[in-house]
């Protein structure tokens, strides 16, 4: 989970692992590319708004950075699904979308799905 909100990525990390996901958080585009140096995560869920660096350049900088094409990455933004299919999808960053706010089964619903 990448978010600049630590408290929210904390508590869907907390919900996810009580799922049963194996999670970390990071906070920004630098600490999650620090996190996946000994770590490759399925998926990342990952912020659009974010300072610095935002979610569309944090999703290709994770791309580029890992050595996998089996990555998801979930938009999970209170941007609405047209904003992030024109910047995201057409730079092929995003493999999904979830709002803010949708409860996060749906969110771990489309997390599953990703894995198969």
């Amino acid at each position: 989970m990448v978010d600049d909100n630590a408290e929210a990525a904390e508590a869907l990390a907390t919900y996810l692992s009580y799922e049963g996901v194996e999670t970390r958080t990071a906070i920004g585009c630098g600490e999650a590319l620090r996190c996946v140096r000994d770590w490759v995560p399925d998926v990342v869920v990952l912020d659009i708004m974010m300072p610095e660096r935002d979610g569309f350049e944090t999703a290709q900088a994770l791309r580029t950075y890992l050595p996998t094409t089996n990555l998801g990455i979930v938009a999970f933004t209170s941007l609405d699904d047209d904003r992030v299919r024109e910047t995201g999808t057409a730079r092929h960053n995003f493999d999904g979308y979830c709002r803010k706010g949708t409860p996060p089964v749906a969110l771990l619903a489309l997390m599953q799905n990703l894995w198969r």
